[in-house]
């Protein structure tokens, strides 16, 4: 047991959201024993309702971790994403929540078992994704201002649970024909346009979270960019037949527009709520920029 046998011992912090149906009170424990098997020493910081940002860096901070890992949905990730990075350090990503966005745009493992398996196995190999500061905080996914920060109000927990994103889905395809137009002005790269529309959405990864549905063409979450898409639909039928190029993946450059930008400002003259990754917050301004190649996830 001498000091090169110590310097060998790589150490990691897993993030467990223990609210999740599938972390029984024993979940932590499975997760330390695998990594002890695999040559890990391993700790378990279980996360609280509400931001953990900053809880999760202090944990990292206290000694020194190789890596850290998120077990659970995409909220954990996005919080363990945003920590390190500002730490600096490379994460796993065991996925345990309903959609799992960020790991199937990976094209990680989805058994917890398996996808610990090659977080641990694979490191220190590693690709870097995006992520993007969004107002105070930062966000993995999404952030919209309109109509899917109402839908996401207004979404039954108990929907959500069973159906995960796709419960977003099914309530937005109710109201969306009574969803209001309201006029917004959006700054991308600097440059300022004035539109109406139902939704206007930052996007850092493509999937809507029932698949096959994405935002739109061609967006990925290590390429560098944000995706802007605004959906203004004009009449009746252009509401209906919006869902149906959400689900065809197009941009038709009329009810649906979308461009990349680094850096994007929306600001809607009344009191809006926006969402950043599925949290609703009031507020009529809604800033984002891309942070490329942020995260080190091990792949």
């Amino acid at each position: 047991m001498g000091p090169h046998h110590d310097a060998e011992r790589r150490r990691a912090l897993f993030v467990v959201n223990p609210a999740l149906q599938r972390t029984g009170r024993d979940f932590g424990r499975g997760l330390l024993e695998l990594a002890g098997e695999l040559g890990w020493e391993a700790m378990v910081l279980e996360t609280a309702a509400g931001l953990n940002v900053e809880s999760i860096g202090a944990a990292l901070a206290r000694r020194e971790f190789h890596m850290v890992l998120a077990a659970g949905g995409d909220g954990t990730v996005a919080e363990v994403m945003a920590a390190a990075h500002e730490r600096g350090i490379p994460m796993g990503i065991v996925p345990l929540g309903t959609a799992n966005i960020v790991a199937r745009e990976l094209g990680l493992p989805a058994g917890w078992r398996r996808a610990t398996q090659r977080a641990l196995e694979h490191f220190p190999a590693t690709r870097a994704v995006d992520l993007a500061r969004v107002n105070d905080g930062y966000m993995a996914l999404a952030a919209g201002i309109g109509f899917d920060a109402m839908v996401m109000r207004h979404t039954p927990p108990v929907l959500k649970y069973w159906l995960g994103r796709a419960a977003y889905f099914l309530a937005g395809a109710w109201w969306l024909p009574r969803a209001p137009l309201f006029e917004c002005t959006i700054r991308a790269d600097g440059e300022e346009t004035q539109i109406t529309a139902v939704v206007v959405l930052v996007v850092n990864a493509g999937m809507l979270g029932a698949a096959p549905f994405r935002f739109g063409p061609n967006i990925a979450i290590d390429d560098g960019w944000l995706d802007i898409c605004i959906y203004r639909p004009r009449t009746a039928l252009d509401r209906a037949s919006l869902l149906w190029s959400i689900v065809r993946r197009r941009a038709d450059g009329e009810r649906m527009v979308q461009r990349k930008a680094r850096s994007v400002e929306i600001k809607a003259p009344d009191v809006q709520w926006h969402e950043v990754d599925g949290e609703v917050f009031r507020g009529n301004v809604l800033r984002a920029e891309i942070v490329a190649g942020g995260v080190r996830v091990v792949v």
